[in-house]
């Protein structure tokens, strides 16, 4: 008994096997990756005076080797004002919580176990789901704590279980018992699915279980045909459904409440330089859904600013292309137009038409520049804005 108490009740619950790998030669074989980040935000918006700031951030993270089957990560990211700026809070490049112009937060601290394709990781971590995800919008991610659980009992199908206490936002350096859309006084299970029924169709569910808030259904089809050996024609379908609201929830939230009703579709036609597609998206509920419980809800019928996330039964088209040009010499670049129009009947709501454009050059597989803009123009003119972001990146 004596033994027993002396050993972390997490080890308990995993058999050990004789390692080749001693601990230190676990720590010592550890990897470290990371970024810089220059990233530039200037909002020109009617109704405010502008906003703008410079930040100059990235991230850094050690990932241990592994030591019978159980492994750590450490990570953080920070983002950290220079040159001139106004109404920086507005960029969301900073810590809002404490009216910052640096910002350094801890992004991922946990530690995992891995074997036969089964991965537990218990502490600080991202996410890549539907509603719980990174949004890397800004330099500093979303990040989450609790228990998540990738299995991969075949090829072609994913179970995740995650269970998450807390979150930290973008624009904070806490993690608390909040998500993007309200109170998780006991916290939110996730449960996910995802099916590779073959190289053409691909399908994935999530639920999200979040008491005296509210639960969401989603689901997704993703179907890729090849006409020829460069030509694909592409269909999608979104189908997103949330209820059961408790005391937390706000039910007109346009992050994310307790009444969304919502269907999206997509079609494109895909080659190897050159992509056009169109989207639709009509939410039934008078929630919105930008936010969802941490991060940026993914649709199709979103840009940089312009989405059809919104609340009050917006109905949404999005006409978009992407061309890559050839490689050359100084790397290869990329463009890309979206033309995205929104219609609200609620008198609640806001209609706009929204412009938006890209340049991205990839001078090499580890540096970056991408120049955005998107142009917003509402039905009522005082929500009228541009947005650009020049945000310059290199990996190593």
């Amino acid at each position: 008994m004596i033994i027993a108490r002396s050993i972390p009740v997490f080890l308990l619950l995993f058999p050990f096997y004789a390692s080749a790998v001693s601990f230190n030669e676990a720590i010592q074989n550890g990897a470290v990756k990371g970024s810089v980040k220059l990233f530039y935000y200037d909002l020109d918006l009617e109704n405010l005076p502008e906003s703008y700031a410079t930040s100059l951030g990235g991230h850094l993270q050690y990932t241990t080797g592994n030591w019978n089957e159980l492994y750590a990560k450490v990570g953080f990211h920070t983002s950290n004002a220079i040159g001139s700026k106004q109404n920086e809070a507005l960029t969301f490049l900073f810590n809002n919580d404490k009216e910052a112009s640096s910002f350094t937060a801890v992004s991922e601290s946990f530690l995992g176990y891995r074997r036969n394709q089964r991965v537990l990781k218990v502490g600080n971590f991202r996410l890549n789901t539907p509603m719980m995800n990174d949004d890397t919008s800004r330099i500093v991610p979303w990040s989450y704590r609790g228990i998540a659980f990738t299995s991969t009992p075949r090829a072609g199908i994913r179970i995740q279980l995650n269970h998450i206490t807390h979150t930290r936002s973008y624009t904070s350096d806490s993690y608390k018992k909040e998500s993007a859309s309200g109170t998780i006084e006991d916290g939110v299970t996730m449960f996910g699915l995802h099916y590779d029924v073959n190289q053409e169709l691909s399908l994935f569910g999530f639920y999200y279980y979040a008491p005296k808030l509210f639960d969401t259904f989603v689901a997704q089809a993703d179907y890729k045909y090849p006409v020829d050996e460069d030509l694909f024609f592409c269909l999608g379908a979104q189908y997103i459904k949330s209820g059961n609201g408790g005391e937390y929830a706000v039910t007109e939230s346009l992050r994310g409440g307790d009444e969304i009703d919502l269907v999206a579709l997509r079609i494109s036609t895909e080659t190897e330089n050159w992509d056009i597609g169109l989207n639709y998206s009509q939410n039934f509920g008078i929630s919105g859904l930008l936010k969802g419980y941490g991060g940026s809800t993914k649709l199709f019928t979103t840009s940089m600013i312009a989405s059809g996330r919104g609340n009050f039964k917006p109905e949404t088209w999005m006409l978009s292309t992407a061309y890559d040009f050839p490689v050359y010499e100084w790397g290869q670049s990329e463009v890309a137009l979206h033309y995205t129009n929104t219609r609200v009947d609620d008198s609640r709501g806001n209609s706009f038409d929204a412009y938006y454009a890209h340049f991205r050059h990839y001078i090499n597989t580890n540096t970056s520049l991408y120049i955005r803009y998107e142009v917003m123009d509402y039905e009522k003119e005082t929500l009228d804005g541009g947005y650009l972001r020049v945000i310059g990146n290199y990996d190593f």
